[in-house]
């Protein structure tokens, strides 16, 4: 049992360690940190010029949805991108062909992407001080660290189902791409998810993301677990389900592809 749990573990950051090879191991330190202070500063301008443009004054909220945006696109599109490259670049025949449990292999390119996501808040956190004059005397940094952890555990489920969506469709990046731009409205990233129509608020209620980002935004503003702790169990629940779906969808798929050979005709 003790050397099944240890095989499984190894075999999870042996993946976790491949999929960063792939991914960040052409990158320098300086454009890896340059991207990251890039795009969050960049885009957290845009949209406080787009509020101040229908009125909204305070640019706070603003700057804090987008810097707790970061680790949920990190973990839609980087999970998207993993999986899909593994058929683009000729390793999904290799992994479908292993005899390893699928979970480990699957799970473990999430790691990287969850470990990015976490730093780019970090990157962003600071700026947004410096620059934006944003007040932390009232943070509840041990829970604001929790929240934006979990918010990049929970996106990769998205990015599960989404990185299986491009194995089989052509059209799946573009679905993904869709998707984040998505985010910028629907899960209070730019304003709050109450000034939503029904059925738009209803779809937020459903994704992860819409409450970590909530209660990541209590915490800033020094609220205690008592009253995030409804929000972040209903994160961990939704992001359990997406990660639960987002891997049946893949299992599903690969056995339909031993049939049909129909990840190999597209």
């Amino acid at each position: 049992m003790i050397k099944s749990v240890i095989r499984i573990v190894r075999l999870y950051f042996f993946q976790a360690w491949f999929s960063y090879r792939a991914l960040f191991a052409w990158s320098t330190p300086f454009n890896y940190f340059a991207s990251k202070m890039g795009f969050p500063f960049f885009s957290m301008l845009m949209f406080i010029f787009m509020g101040k443009y229908v009125g909204l004054n305070d640019p706070i909220y603003i700057v804090i949805g987008n810097i707790l945006l970061l680790p949920s696109l990190n973990g839609v599109s980087g999970m998207s991108m993993t999986i899909g490259g593994e058929k683009q670049f000729g390793a999904l025949s290799y992994l479908l062909g292993s005899p390893a449990p699928r979970a480990p292999l699957f799970m473990g390119r999430a790691f990287f992407h969850i470990l990015d996501g976490f730093i780019t808040v970090l990157v962003a956190l600071p700026l947004a001080i410096l620059i934006f004059h944003l007040d932390m005397s009232q943070t509840n940094f041990l829970l604001v660290g929790f929240c934006i952890l979990l918010i990049s555990v929970t996106a990769t489920g998205m990015g599960f189902i989404m990185g299986t969506v491009t194995l089989v469709s052509r059209d799946g990046w573009m679905i993904t791409s869709t998707l984040q731009i998505a985010f910028y409205v629907v899960i209070g990233v730019n304003f709050p998810v109450d000034l939503l129509p029904p059925v738009l608020r209803a779809f937020s209620s459903s994704l992860p993301m819409t409450r970590g980002i909530q209660a990541a935004r209590l915490a800033l503003a020094g609220a205690g677990w008592s009253e995030i702790a409804p929000l972040v169990l209903g994160e961990i629940l939704i992001g359990a389900i997406y990660i639960l779906i987002g891997y049946a969808t893949f299992r599903f798929t690969e056995r339909a592809s031993m049939k049909s050979g129909m990840l190999d005709n597209l």
